[in-house]
C-alpha cells in the first residue's frame, strides 16, 4: 500500500476502525527461537503488550483485538477523535510527554513527563492543537510502538538496522460485520499458526486477555475487557457520556463497546469457526452456527472461505459492499479489492 492511499484512509479527526499488521524482518522472528542458536525471544512479547496497554492508557484509541505472533503482530484500533477534544490542554501534554518518553525507554515501567517541558508546552496553543490530533492518530500510536520494540530488540541483539520490513499495513473495518470478521481473524491466528491450542491457551490474543478479565469481574454489570477496549456494545450505552467519553479504570479511551454481542457469544463463534477449520475438507456448517451468523446477516457457507483467504482478499477496507463505496471515493479508486468477496459474504 503506497503512502499516499495510507494518509487518505486514515484522514485525520476520522473515527475509525483500523487493522493494523507489523512483519519482522529478522531470522530470529520478532518473539519466536532462533533455530541456528536456540535463543528464545519469547519475552519480546511481554514488552509489546506492556507497551500497547501503556498507549491505550494514553492515546484517545482503543485496542480492540490483538495477536503477536513470533515474526509479526495484528493490532485493531479504533480511534476515538471525539474523546480527545474533551481533554484539557494539560491533560493532553501531560499524555504526549509520557507517550514519547515510552518509545525510548527500555524499561516496563510508566516514565513521568518532565514538569519544565510540560509547562512549556502549555504555553503553545499552536503545538497543543497538533498534539491533540495525533493523540488520535493510527500512524503515530503504532509509530511509537514499533519505535520501542525495535530499540530494545537491538539492544538486546547488539545490532542496530532495521527491525521491521515497514511501518505497518492497515486496512479499515467500515462497520460491524467487518469489525466482527477481523476480530475471529485476529484472534485465530496464533491457533491457525501452531503456536497455541485453543483460545483459552492462546495467551497472547485478545480473546485470552477477555476470558481472563471475565473471570476477575466482581458482578455482571463490570463493564470491564481489562485495557482492551469493550468488546460488548450495551443497547442505550451509546447515549451515556459516562461510558462514550470516559473510562472507569484510565486504561484505555473509553468504555463504549464495538459489537452488539456478548463475550460468551463471541468466543462460541470463534470456537465453532476452529472446527470448521480443523474440519478440512469434511467442513460442514452446523445449524446452530448458521442461525447466529443468520442473525449477524452473514452468508454462513461463505463465512470460512473468506476468514480463509483473509490476507489475500482484502486490501485498503473490509465491510459491507455499502459502506466501501465511501472508502473508494475517498482513495480516488472506482473499485476496492476484495468488494465481490464482501458482496457475498455479508447479506
Amino acid at each position: 500500500m503506497v503512502a499516499s492511499a495510507r494518509r487518505k484512509l486514515l484522514g485525520r479527526w476520522r473515527k475509525g476502525v483500523f487493522h493494523c499488521t507489523a512483519r519482522c524482518v529478522r531470522r530470529v522472528f520478532l518473539c519466536g527461537r532462533d533455530r541456528l542458536t536456540g535463543r528464545d525471544f519469547s519475552h519480546r512479547r511481554d514488552w509489546i503488550l506492556n507497551r500497547a496497554q501503556q498507549l491505550a492508557g494514553l492515546f484517545a484509541i482503543d485496542v480492540e483485538f490483538h495477536a503477536v505472533l513470533s515474526n509479526h503482530l495484528h493490532l485493531v484500533l479504533r480511534t476515538r477523535p471525539e474523546v480527545a477534544r474533551r481533554w484539557s490542554d494539560r491533560e493532553v501534554a501531560r499524555r504526549w510527554l509520557t507517550a514519547t518518553k515510552l518509545a525510548k525507554s527500555h524499561s516496563d515501567a510508566l516514565p513521568q513527563p518532565d514538569d519544565k517541558k510540560l509547562k512549556k508546552l502549555l504555553r503553545d496553543k499552536k503545538q497543543l492543537n497538533a498534539i491533540r490530533r495525533r493523540l488520535t492518530s493510527v500512524s503515530w500510536f503504532m509509530g511509537f510502538l514499533n519505535e520501542n520494540i525495535a530499540r530494545r530488540a537491538n539492544k538486546e541483539d547488539g545490532v542496530t538496522g532495521r527491525f521491521w520490513e515497514s511501518r505497518f499495513r492497515c486496512r479499515e473495518c467500515t462497520d460491524k460485520k467487518g469489525m466482527l470478521l477481523c476480530g475471529i481473524y485476529v484472534d485465530l491466528n496464533t491457533i491457525k499458526a501452531g503456536e497455541a491450542d485453543s483460545p483459552q491457551t492462546a495467551c497472547y490474543t485478545s480473546v485470552y486477555q477477555r476470558l481472563q478479565a471475565q473471570g476477575q469481574r466482581k458482578n455482571a454489570r463490570d463493564r470491564a475487557d481489562g485495557w482492551l477496549g469493550e468488546l460488548t456494545l450495551v443497547a442505550g450505552s451509546e447515549q451515556d457520556e459516562a461510558v462514550i467519553y470516559r473510562s472507569r479504570t484510565g486504561r484505555r479511551a473509553s468504555d463504549l463497546g464495538l459489537l452488539p454481542m456478548s463475550l460468551d457469544e463471541y468466543v462460541w463463534l470463534l470456537e465453532a469457526t476452529l472446527a470448521l477449520w480443523r474440519a478440512g475438507q469434511r467442513r460442514v456448517v452446523p445449524r446452530d452456527l448458521e442461525a447466529l451468523l443468520e442473525r449477524l446477516e452473514i452468508n454462513a457457507e461463505m463465512w470460512w472461505k473468506t476468514l480463509e483467504d483473509y490476507e489475500t482478499t482484502f486490501c485498503h477496507a473490509v465491510g459491507s459492499s455499502s459502506t466501501l463505496e465511501a472508502v473508494a471515493q475517498r482513495l480516488e479508486v472506482s473499485c476496492l479489492k476484495g468488494a465481490p468477496a464482501c458482496r457475498s459474504v455479508f447479506a
